[in-house]
């Protein structure tokens, strides 16, 4: 601990022991130190602790437990939002398995929303795959993808299982990606939705819509991606605005 910095202490606190946590010094069930032994340990008030415990659990770094204490969590997957990649690219870089779990592919009719997203006339025929994602053994998401018709290709269910890139799938049919459209927010999931999940609490999740455009700017995929925000994190760098360029 510097005293001396400007640094707040609470801050210094949340960064030795964020850092032990990435750096898998304490791993996910590993119990801390109590707030009374903190306070010792840093020489600083049990109001400095609280709030460095405090932000950690925030932040999802760690979890209080009931009469027993505060319990490093599993950590959270996090993605970059400043490149756009799939989903299967995503778990793969954090050496982590994907795979998926199929609920439903089909041909269906796109109601307003779709036709608008994919630039077509309200009950067009569309494909409607649903996936439930999966990063190891654990369930992260749920996406529901609407795949616009073409001439140019055709999907068939035989083609995917649950190891099945879409994006991958599509660029082996001469679909190449060039941009997309992104909305991302909180939103509170149902009962059906938390069942398919598996969540017990009752927490918000990640929603995410995205368009995916090809090189020639047609918008071939509408996505709806719920994924849960336990296990699930984002991260974006952002340029500090220059008002001289």
């Amino acid at each position: 601990m510097d005293k001396d910095s400007k640094v707040p202490l609470h801050f210094q606190i949340y960064e030795e022991i964020r850092g032990k946590i990435e750096n898998e010094q304490l791993l996910a069930g590993d119990m801390l130190l109590s707030e009374i032994e903190l306070q010792n340990l840093y020489g600083v008030s049990r109001i400095t602790v609280r709030r460095a415990m405090q932000d950690l659990e925030n932040e999802g770094f760690v979890k209080k437990s009931q009469g027993k204490g505060t319990i490093v969590c599993t950590p959270k997957h996090r993605y970059d939002l400043k490149r756009l990649t799939s989903f299967s690219e995503d778990i793969t870089k954090l050496g982590e398995i994907s795979s998926s779990i199929i609920r439903e592919f089909n041909i269906i009719k796109a109601d307003f929303k779709v036709a608008q997203s994919l630039n077509i006339l309200e009950g067009d025929e569309v494909y409607y795959l649903e996936r439930i994602r999966l990063c190891g053994d654990s369930i992260v998401g749920l996406h529901k993808a609407y795949i616009r018709m073409s001439n140019e290709f055709t999907l068939d269910p035989s083609e995917f299982n649950e190891k099945t890139s879409l994006y991958d799938t599509l660029n082996k049919k001469g679909i190449l990606f060039k941009y997309a459209d992104e909305v991302l927010e909180a939103k509170t999931p149902d009962n059906k939705l938390k069942k398919i999940l598996e969540m017990k609490d009752s927490i918000p999740i990640f929603y995410k819509e995205r368009v995916m455009y090809d090189t020639s700017g047609i918008p071939i995929e509408y996505v709806k991606m719920y994924y849960r925000s336990d296990v699930y994190q984002y991260k974006v760098t952002l340029d500090v605005f220059d008002d001289n360029e």
